[in-house]
């Protein structure tokens, strides 16, 4: 017999039930997932859109100058202006960053029953923010040394077959190809073993580091143990949020086009393009960071509990925790 306390049966779980235990979650506390989701992405892309609607509309206002129109020189502070239209996707990113860390929190109590509020998650994840991006950051900083490492070989031969006088084409569009599956296989390994990373930081209160040799030990080996597992169900749920948002946003590109011919047949001076791209990225960044993120994160939060169901024998804990018998694996936060 099955024994489920929370949103998903206390054993090793499959596809169905980490989706399924996600959905459970959503529709069970949407205050806490979605609510909570809402509230973070405004806090960061309101100010980001806002700021870069008007770097863009400032910067991007030179370029539809008629003096510059016979010049080859690029307008002073186009540079800023494409960082302004790009804003709000760095806005939306840091906004991901503190979800995966709510959603974590709240996906840990509703594997134990409970339902928690956005001021407990709040309670609970506060004082993990800042390893949470320091992991981020150390993370990106990881990847960047292992891509260079990566295609450090194939970019040396290269250099080394042109600094000998040698002009192959096909040994050049080789070593390409080598540095670009050297580059595809180091992120898909990486990505995969410090998945866990940020639930590990939440609910086991760990610091950077020892949140990303957990992960690292809780994924386990290519050859052996869940990796392909994890690296295929996260690859089959960035595919699912991927379609997800691209219909989300498809309405708003629409208008977003038709609000542009609109200036243009007007006579507009085309600065307007730029904010109206600034705008359109924040408000669809918010609309699908509300509404995908929570499932992304979840699922990420319910395949660390089943690697830890796989490997430690959670399951028990988790079980004797619900009956009274032993502390939770994880701290909880009264209301």
């Amino acid at each position: 017999m099955e024994f489920r306390p929370g949103i998903i049966a206390l054993r090793p779980l499959r596809l169905g039930d980490v989706y399924g235990g996600v959905l459970k979650s959503v529709r069970g506390n949407p205050g806490a997932t979605i609510g909570l989701a809402t509230l973070t992405c405004l806090a960061f892309l309101v100010p980001t859109t806002a700021l870069g609607a008007w770097l863009s509309g400032q910067s991007a206002a030179g370029l539809f100058d008629e003096s510059l129109a016979s010049s080859d020189t690029v307008p002073d502070g186009f540079g800023l202006g494409i960082f302004g239209v790009y804003l709000p996707t760095i806005g939306q990113s840091f906004s991901a960053i503190l979800l995966a860390g709510f959603l974590a929190q709240v996906v840990g109590q509703a594997v134990l029953g409970r339902k928690v509020g956005m001021g407990e998650v709040w309670r609970a994840t506060r004082g993990r923010v800042l390893p949470m991006v320091g992991a981020v950051l150390l993370i990106a900083l990881l990847y960047t040394v292992a891509l260079l490492l990566a295609i450090a070989l194939p970019v040396g031969l290269i250099a080394f077959s042109y600094a000998s006088d040698g002009d192959s084409v096909g040994l050049t569009v080789l070593l390409v190809v080598v540095a670009v599956l050297a580059a595809i296989v180091v992120l898909v390994w990486l990505g995969t073993k410090w998945s866990f990373v940020t639930p590990a930081i939440v609910l086991e209160r760990v610091g950077v580091l020892r949140g990303l040799r957990r992960s690292w030990a809780l994924v386990g080996s290519p050859l052996k143990g869940a990796f392909w597992r994890i690296f295929g169900i996260r690859l089959l749920t960035g595919f699912v949020v991927g379609v997800a948002a691209y219909i989300i946003t498809l309405p708003i590109t629409l208008v977003l086009f038709f609000v542009t011919a609109a200036f243009l047949g007007e006579g507009g001076d085309g600065s307007e393009i730029f904010v109206l791209q600034t705008v359109t990225t924040g408000i669809a960044g918010l609309i699908t960071g509300a509404l995908t993120t929570p499932f992304s994160a979840g699922v990420d939060a319910l395949l660390y509990v089943d690697a830890r169901i796989r490997t430690e024998g959670l399951d028990v804990r988790l079980i004797q925790a619900t009956q009274g018998a032993a502390p939770p694996p994880w701290p909880t936060t009264a209301p």
